[in-house]
């Protein structure tokens, strides 16, 4: 019932809403911030109790501070049940009361919350990044050092979804590491380690068993994310990053097995880890690639699902996936054998990847248009090939650049 006043409410009539004076009610929302952020870290199923009752407080007692915090959270909250429209509504509702001055020092957390959740559904995710970057540095200014971090990592994250330029990323988030260590942020600090192992994997791995680099890329990357395992973010974060990496350098079995491992936790955790439609992207590719290999029509099956749930997003975030639909679509379609419209969907995606700014998925399309064209035979492959080498340069992911020239047709 709270969720739906927010919903249907006018902005003049939220605005008209009185604060709160009473101190008990202000210090138990405050308790409440407190306890909904340690749930959303390791009990998420606490979340919702404790959102309601936040919810509950303001429309019975009156605004004050914290309740901008709610709104964002319960914004966050009701993408889980796909609600976006709600969701929406309520991260508007939470950035207008940050207009009010005393609600300020709680930028950092709302920031966190609406523009990693939401608007990175409705938005362009460079513009996302921008913000809570914004979030990190405000947080750095009035003192809330944990939510600073909170935004640093989501900016980390959202540069590597839509294809930053890596080596410049791999900068930054040294550079953050270091300062989460200076700050004592533990959990940032392991959240952003996948991504980093990731990062350096597609600028320098190597691929060969004896090379120093990579023993030194493996040794740390084993040693760090044996220690993260811990949570459902931490998970998330570790299989969703491997599966790209497994993925994009062709190790299609390493990454069907993340991935069915992901899927058996997320049903455990009653979440699922969507990143704004990239992981049913990936999803789909991974189980196309194993459809092709093994022959066997599960795959292809798990593929439409999956390819589906890209769809959704795209309802919402035309400039994050319109390619990334192209892209599935005409995968599936070479599998089920219909060459012809596969070849125009794949320019197609890789024309919308351009226009949207995702280099590192219009590299990704142009390579399986060049696989696309080289299993019928076609010339036209080594068009796309180069198209992709020069894109994977380009990103700089140097590493998977270095190995498509090397296990593919000149």
């Amino acid at each position: 019932k709270a969720k739906l006043r927010f919903e249907v409410i006018t902005t003049d009539d939220f605005l008209a809403i009185k604060e709160t004076k009473e101190r008990n009610k202000l210090a138990a929302m405050k308790l409440l911030i407190l306890i909904a952020y340690y749930a959303y870290l390791s009990k998420q199923e606490y979340i919702p109790i404790v959102l309601t009752q936040m919810l509950q407080l303001t429309l019975q007692h009156g605004i004050c501070n914290e309740s901008c915090i709610a709104l964002a959270n319960s914004s966050y909250l009701l993408l889980q049940f796909k609600d976006v429209a709600g969701s929406k509504r309520l991260a508007e509702l939470a950035l207008l009361l940050l207009k009010k001055p005393q609600a300020k020092k709680y930028l950092p957390s709302v920031y966190a919350a609406v523009y990693s959740g939401v608007f990175c559904w409705y938005n362009h995710l460079k513009l996302s990044e921008t913000l809570l970057w914004q979030g990190y540095q405000e947080g750095m200014l009035v003192g809330d050092i944990e939510f600073a971090f909170v935004n640093a990592t989501a900016s980390l994250q959202n540069r590597f979804l839509y294809g930053a330029q890596l080596t410049l990323l791999e900068q930054d988030i040294e550079l953050c590491r270091k300062r989460m260590i200076e700050y004592g942020q533990a959990s940032q600090f392991a959240i952003c380690s996948p991504l980093q192992h990731a990062v350096s994997k597609l600028v320098y791995f190597t691929g060969d068993p004896l090379s120093e680099t990579d023993n030194i890329i493996r040794k740390k990357e084993t040693s760090e994310l044996s220690l993260t395992k811990t949570n459902f973010m931490l998970d998330a974060s570790i299989y969703f990053y491997s599966c790209i990496v497994e993925y994009i350098f062709g190790n299609y079995d390493s990454a069907a097995d993340k991935t069915q491992e992901r899927w058996i936790m997320e049903k455990e955790c009653s979440r699922t880890s969507k990143y704004y439609g990239s992981t049913a992207f990936y999803d789909c590719l991974i189980c196309v690639a194993m459809a092709r290999k093994s022959k066997k029509e599960k795959w292809v099956t798990l593929a439409e699902s999956a390819r589906s749930k890209v769809k959704q997003f795209a309802k919402f975030g035309k400039s994050n996936c319109d390619h990334k639909c192209l892209l599935v679509q005409a995968e599936i379609l070479d599998v089920e054998g219909n060459a012809e419209d596969a070849s125009s969907s794949y320019d197609a995606a890789i024309d919308a990847a351009e226009k949207s700014g995702f280099v590192n998925e219009q590299a990704i399309a142009s390579e399986r248009a060049g696989d696309f064209y080289l299993r019928h035979g076609n010339t036209r492959s080594s068009h796309y090939y180069d198209k992709a080498r020069n894109l994977y340069h380009q990103w700089g992911a140097l590493a998977k650049a270095d190995h498509l020239y090397k296990s593919t047709p000149s």
